[in-house]
């Protein structure tokens, strides 16, 4: 049972993509989760936002459960010949996930019958053997009162469907399909080994065999979709198919096919057919990762006006809406990537912290967010830092904005008595001493109460001299400016600016300071080297959290 099972997960997966051959993508399918498990996650607590526009109340008020459920009511009658008296599962695929939705007892005859209110989500779904020893595939639609047979073999062929005809159309198509993948199966290995006998008679003629086979099979796909446009399975095919560029003309520049495939990429997705979201292997979330991950540039302005561009091609209030919010919100907050937190906090502040996350409606971890995410703006890179001026030990004043360098500045935030900020500081000075000449500053500012702990690091370090260092001297005196705005968590933390203090690097890593310093100057052409990544960093868990008087 387990190895047939294998097989129909793999001959769906080969008939699927044989439907456009450019994709080539796989995903396994895993075990559906419980039943009763909810289908949705929701950005972790102390997500970085904005709330530059209030919290507003969500209109209108829609139950996240229900949203795609037509009134009504579903009653799907099974019969599965080899069982009897067991629990079977009817289970749906949910972006890259599968969820258990309900189940049935089937008597010592094997039947029983799926059946509640209102009716079921569009989209692909699954009949699960007890223990999930195999399972049927099938969609469901609108037409959700239908009679379901098979036996416990996983043979697609004597699967029998009576009162939809939707489901008719998709056995039938299925075991085509099938026969196709049968035979180019045997065509391909008899191929194989031709080739490997060097028999080019026989090469040739495989060869005009698979063609003939595919423009068949092309023809009978192109015919089931032209003749029943609005089914589902032909939304679910056609939303793959590859976008045909157009060759690009004289008055074209070498970016227009880029261009072009971009702007045309989701052509082919209805957006109104909201079961593409239960897709089989996860397909849709493999779109829209693509999409992101390598269509787009990776910066956070290319990366944030993607976002944009996929989630306005959503209908409102739809869980293809839901979902894509959701995931990319926490497909950036999980990356860890150096700015690109930047379309974390536009999501939540565009979508959580203005109500248009019409399924939130937990108020507390939503005013955590846009609370911690007020903190995260001001330092969103492309944004020019907040000012600063500070004290240093002989009580002159120095403003950030008066002490930047020719090209870059080192904004260097630490605590003089933690470890981990006693390794770091060595490592700054070396790079600020390789590069001082070429136009690079190091402003220091000492975070904590520890003005004498701080006096003492400067007596013993003198060889940082040439850096300006700051620190607050009064310990009841409230930080001047907008220290706060630098939303310092922990210590030590690095920040790059440029010459007209717009922050270009963040939360930079110490083993990773000297290659981004100059990778930067090697675009600006000071440096004629070309820098080499650092082996992979050390890790940083010996950070030292920041312990804040205020």
């Amino acid at each position: 049972m387990k190895n047939k099972n294998i097989f129909k997960i793999a001959l769906f997966t080969f008939l699927f993509f044989t439907f456009n051959s450019g994709m080539i993508a796989q995903v396994n399918k895993p075990t559906p989760k419980k039943p009763g498990t909810a289908a949705e996650t929701k950005p972790k607590a102390g997500s970085p936002t904005n709330i530059n526009a209030p919290v507003v109340p969500k209109k209108p008020t829609i139950d996240p459960n229900q949203v795609g459920r037509a009134p009504g009511s579903y009653a799907i009658k099974v019969k599965l010949k080899g069982f009897k008296k067991v629990f079977i599962y009817l289970a749906d695929n949910f972006g890259d996930k599968q969820y258990y939705r309900d189940t049935c007892w089937l008597d010592e005859n094997g039947v029983g019958t799926f059946k509640g209110n209102p009716k079921l989500q569009r989209g692909l779904y699954m009949i699960v053997f007890p223990n999930a020893a195999g399972y049927y595939e099938l969609p469901i639609t609108d037409d959700q009162d239908f009679y379901f047979e098979a036996d416990t073999s996983l043979d697609e062929s004597k699967i029998k469907i009576t009162g939809s005809e939707e489901n008719e159309s998709f056995v039938a198509y299925q075991n085509i399909r099938r026969k196709y993948g049968e035979q180019r199966y045997n065509l391909e290995r008899n191929y194989t080994d031709a080739k490997a006998a060097g028999d080019q008679n026989t090469i040739q003629t495989l060869k005009r065999e698979i063609d003939t086979l595919e423009a068949r099979d092309t023809r009978y796909r192109e015919g089931y979709a032209k003749q029943h446009p609005n089914y589902f399975l032909t939304k679910l095919f056609t939303a793959f198919k590859q976008i045909n560029v157009p060759k690009p003309t004289e008055k074209d520049d070498s970016m227009f096919e880029y261009r072009y495939y971009k702007n045309h990429y989701w052509d082919n997705v209805d957006f109104s057919e909201d079961g593409l979201i239960r897709a089989p292997q996860g397909l849709l979330v493999m779109k829209l990762n693509d999409f992101i991950d390598k269509v787009t540039l990776q910066d956070p302005d290319s990366l944030t006006q993607a976002v944009n561009f996929v989630i306005n091609k959503t209908l409102p209030y739809t869980e293809t809406q839901k979902y894509f919010v959701q995931y990319l919100t926490n497909k950036f907050q999980d990356r860890k990537i150096m700015c690109q937190d930047n379309v974390t906090i536009h999501m939540i502040n565009n979508f959580y912290c203005t109500g248009r996350a019409w399924w939130y409606n937990d108020t507390a971890e939503l005013r955590k967010m846009c609370e911690e995410g007020k903190k995260a703006t001001p330092t969103m890179c492309g944004r020019i830092a907040p000012d600063l001026n500070m004290s240093d030990t002989a009580g002159n004043m120095h403003r950030l904005y008066d002490n930047l360098g020719k090209n870059l500045t080192i904004l260097f935030f630490y605590d003089p008595t933690c470890g981990h900020c006693k390794e770091v500081i060595p490592v700054v000075n070396a790079v600020f001493q390789k590069h001082k000449l070429n136009g690079i500053k190091v402003y220091a500012v000492s975070t904590e109460n520890k003005y004498e702990e701080w006096r003492e690091m400067m007596r013993k370090r003198p060889e940082l001299g040439e850096w300006v260092n700051v620190c607050k001297t009064d310990r009841y005196y409230p930080w001047p400016l907008n220290k706060y705005d630098y939303n310092i968590v922990a210590n030590p933390t690095l920040f790059v600016l440029d010459n007209n203090a717009k922050i270009i690097g963040k939360k930079i890593d110490e083993h990773q300071l000297e290659f981004f310093i100059e990778s930067l100057l090697f675009e600006k052409g000071i440096i004629n080297v070309k820098p080499i990544p650092p082996s992979d960093k050390k890790d940083e868990s010996s950070k030292d959290e920041v312990k804040d008087s205020h």
